[in-house]
């Protein structure tokens, strides 16, 4: 019989308490349910590095991937969410006062509300802000830098350049997936031929590469209407 010594025993409890820091924190309960067309996209983005969501305004692109940031989170299957978005000035802002993260917060106001509204507890939310687990990013600041064991989200991805979007893809680190969100209709830059939106049709799916255009509306039946007509939608 193998007798366990002092210090044996001081390195099984150090273990135990390791395991126990790095336990899953299991399933969170969200505020809403994702639709059919949106759990079987989740599927697909879990197994793909770069993955393309691509919809029309209330497609629930963004609902979306942060759903998944914030799940695959929880669950420990990622250690950080990395937030971006283009800053393409469509109204004046004026001078914008703090550091990096105050300037860019006005910019992501949408998605840090569809991320509250996926998990209703903002004091939880602004925690995870203030401890980096998610981070926001401006893409001035993406190059140089890369994000392993992360969920990267690109929103609005189809006012990005051409350029800005290569620099974006190359900084996908280990163990890793990045998530564009984007709509062909709500280009913003001065040329749409410049918008990352168009390199996105050379890419074909792959076994890193995924790929969809969302149907359904989650926001006024009416939208469907109104803009059809307007765009072509």
């Amino acid at each position: 019989m193998e007798l366990k010594t002092e210090k044996t025993v001081k390195l099984v409890v150090h273990s135990m308490d390791n395991k126990k820091k790095q336990a899953p924190k299991g399933n969170v309960k969200f505020n809403i349910t994702l639709s059919d067309e949106q759990k079987l996209a989740k599927q697909q983005i879990l197994g793909h590095a770069f993955n393309f969501v691509i919809g029309r305004a209330g497609s629930g692109k963004t609902l979306l991937a942060v759903q998944v940031a914030l799940d695959m989170f929880f669950k420990r299957e990622y250690n950080k969410i990395i937030i971006t978005r283009p800053t393409v000035a469509t109204e004046d802002n004026g001078f914008l006062p703090g550091d990096e993260k105050d300037k860019l917060e006005p910019w992501l106001v949408p998605i840090m509300s569809n991320m509250r509204k996926v998990y209703n507890k903002p004091e939880k939310i602004q925690k995870m802000v203030e401890d980096d687990d998610i981070e926001l990013v401006s893409l001035s600041h993406f190059r140089g830098r890369t994000f392993d064991n992360a969920v990267v989200i690109v929103d609005e991805f189809q006012n990005l350049t051409r350029a800005q979007f290569r620099m974006a893809l190359g900084r996908l680190g280990k163990s890793s997936i990045m998530i564009f969100c984007g709509d062909n209709q709500q280009i913003d830059l001065k040329d749409i031929n410049h918008s990352a939106i168009q390199d996105v049709a050379k890419i074909k799916d792959s076994q890193y590469v995924y790929k969809i255009v969302l149907e359904d509306n989650h926001r006024h039946k009416a939208i469907d209407d109104v803009l059809g007509l307007l765009t072509g939608y």
